[in-house]
């Protein structure tokens, strides 16, 4: 039963996380390590007292949490949020000229090629194109941009409000050194 014929719960849970998505004003996020059929990955949890939503997946980058956001329907599009955010990062004004003609691209292999066809193709250039894609998009469905995301500081998280959560602020504790025996 839990093998086979098995998208009829996959597109259940994105729909889960479409519409907690939609009606939350803030996400709590996490990720942490699991290993499956000898290899390494991840688990993801995304969710609030009105939902809870995981995914596995091989990584933990930025570009991977923001994909895991589109629900299932990932897509790339150059919007004024995503230069905005392109040229926060640091790419190069005549990179985002370059992307600013683009429309929406579905298809993450066609977003590829026009990157390259660009001559977008330094590592750090296409991670922060990608990232900003990703953010346009996501905007433009209608995710809330002024959605807070706390989270355990890890940088992959750290779009849109992000905020440090109160509860894991307290591994931090322990690294202090007291000053006094007080």
């Amino acid at each position: 039963m839990l093998s086979a014929d098995k998208q009829a719960f996959h597109d259940e849970k994105d729909a889960v996380l479409v519409t907690g998505l939609e009606v939350s004003r803030h996400i709590a996020v996490d990720d942490c390590g699991a290993r499956h059929q000898g290899r390494n990955g991840y688990v993801t949890q995304i969710g609030n007292e009105l939902f809870g939503w995981f995914s596995s997946t091989p990584s933990k980058s930025r570009i991977n949490f923001l994909e895991l956001l589109h629900a299932g329907q990932i897509a790339h599009q150059v919007t004024g949020a995503a230069l905005a955010y392109m040229r926060e990062q640091g790419l190069a004004a005549s990179l985002c000229d370059k992307l600013q003609t683009l429309t929406t691209i579905g298809v993450p292999d066609v977003w590829q090629q026009h990157l390259a066809a660009s001559k977008i193709n330094g590592e750090r250039q296409v991670r922060i194109a990608a990232e900003g894609a990703l953010i346009g998009s996501l905007l433009e469905k209608g995710l809330n941009p002024g959605l807070v995301i706390p989270s355990d500081g890890a940088g992959q998280f750290a779009v849109l409000l992000h905020a440090l959560c109160w509860i894991l602020a307290e591994r931090f504790i322990h690294k202090l050194i007291p000053v006094n025996e007080l």
